[in-house]
């Protein structure tokens, strides 16, 4: 019994031997793992001491904080997040940052810089341009603005555009009226007379293509509609303008509302706007062309063409100056004097003449005779 009890102490005494020896090496490699981490080198983000002895890398009294996160080493916690740092060199020196965050500061700091100089350079460019408008005389843009606003209080003449005819354009002919449209609006804007300007059925890809192409057109003075013209306005003040038409219009009253065609078709749906005007039961009418001017071209305009010819008769109250101003110089407009000939009139016009087998031999080598309108209203297939 004795035998057996020694050799049970013994036995309990190199366990605890082992144990002891397993304990201290355990506290060893705890207390030697900072050191073979270097976890105070460059690079790496410095831990805050449990004693917080070190009062620089405290967020709250360093004088060259970071906007990187500081580690509390007791606690496992981040403090200090958000907070800006002074100089991200001098901080990836000291270990503060790693190498990392210093690259993105480095990224944040040339942003800045970068957005201050645009920011500068646009205001620059501003200063510049209101000074030569200044020196030519020009008003502002906010003061135009407030002038046109003014102006079309008391403008008594609408314009519409029918964009009823989506359906039947190729995208480019899509892009080419609303550049037109957009001219349109432009040119209306600096007009001295300026009219209601309005835009009908707009839709699809029309609408598609302005909200996507045209910058600022929420902003525009321009009534837009989805529905026809026909359920936006009174029937009896429509007047549909159309190549087609046989009336031709005198003057533009005051009350009622002009319908350009947007229809770009490069002159494959001819008579179609004249058609729809007969259908929707309301009143049309061409400008009278061949009373001033004479094209040796054809006579459909695109739709800033019209438009631009009805705010210069406003303006000037002469059809003739009006065809003069505006209608391009590639369609060989010339002005028609009282002593021109009555037969080169009539065949203008688009009537039978005595000289017109003569007249269309000449104009089938410009691409056809003055007597084809294009009829898709007033829209020219060559812009």
């Amino acid at each position: 019994m004795t035998a057996v009890a020694e050799d049970t102490v013994g036995l309990k005494t190199d366990q605890d031997e082992k144990l002891s020896l397993e304990s201290k090496t355990e506290n060893t490699d705890t207390h030697s793992e900072p050191d073979k981490l270097n976890i105070n080198a460059p690079g790496r983000p410095v831990d805050k001491e449990c004693n917080h002895g070190n009062q620089d890398l405290d967020p709250k009294n360093s004088t060259c904080t970071s906007d990187v996160n500081i580690i509390d080493k007791c606690s496992g916690q981040v403090v200090g997040e958000g907070t800006k740092i002074g100089d991200p060199e001098q901080a990836y020196a000291e270990g503060k940052i790693s190498k990392k965050q210093l690259k993105r500061l480095r990224r944040e700091e040339a942003w800045r810089k970068k957005k201050e100089f645009l920011k500068t350079k646009r205001k620059d460019q501003r200063r510049l341009e209101a000074q030569k408008r200044k020196e030519k005389g020009e008003p502002n843009k906010k003061r135009l603005r407030l002038e046109f606003e003014k102006r079309l209080e008391t403008s008594d003449i609408t314009i519409a555009v029918d964009l009823s005819f989506d359906d039947l354009m190729m995208e480019q002919d899509i892009k080419k009226l609303m550049k037109q449209i957009e001219r349109c609006y432009a040119v209306n804007k600096r007009a001295p007379v300026p009219v209601q300007m309005h835009l009908s059925s707009l839709g699809g890809r029309c609408r598609h293509r302005m909200e996507t192409a045209i910058a600022g057109w929420q902003g525009w003075k321009v009534g837009m509609e989805r529905r026809l013209y026909t359920d936006v306005f009174e029937r009896e003040r429509i007047v549909y303008l159309t190549s087609d038409s046989p009336n031709t219009l005198s003057t533009l009253e005051p009350g009622k509302v002009y319908i350009i065609g947007g229809l770009v078709d490069h002159n494959s749906h001819k008579g179609l706007c004249y058609q729809r005007a007969c259908e929707a039961g309301v009143a049309h009418a061409q400008l009278p062309i061949a009373q001033f001017v004479k094209i040796q071209s054809r006579k459909v305009l695109a739709v800033n063409h019209v438009f631009e010819i009805m705010l210069a008769y406003l303006e000037l109250h002469d059809w003739q100056e009006a065809f003069l101003r505006v209608i391009p110089q590639r369609k060989g407009v010339e002005a028609i004097t009282t002593d021109q000939p009555e037969d080169v009139v009539t065949e203008i016009e688009g009537t039978k003449s005595e000289t017109e087998g003569t007249r269309s031999d000449q104009t089938s080598d410009q691409g056809g005779s003055p007597l084809e309108d294009g009829h898709s209203a007033l829209l020219d297939r060559d812009s």
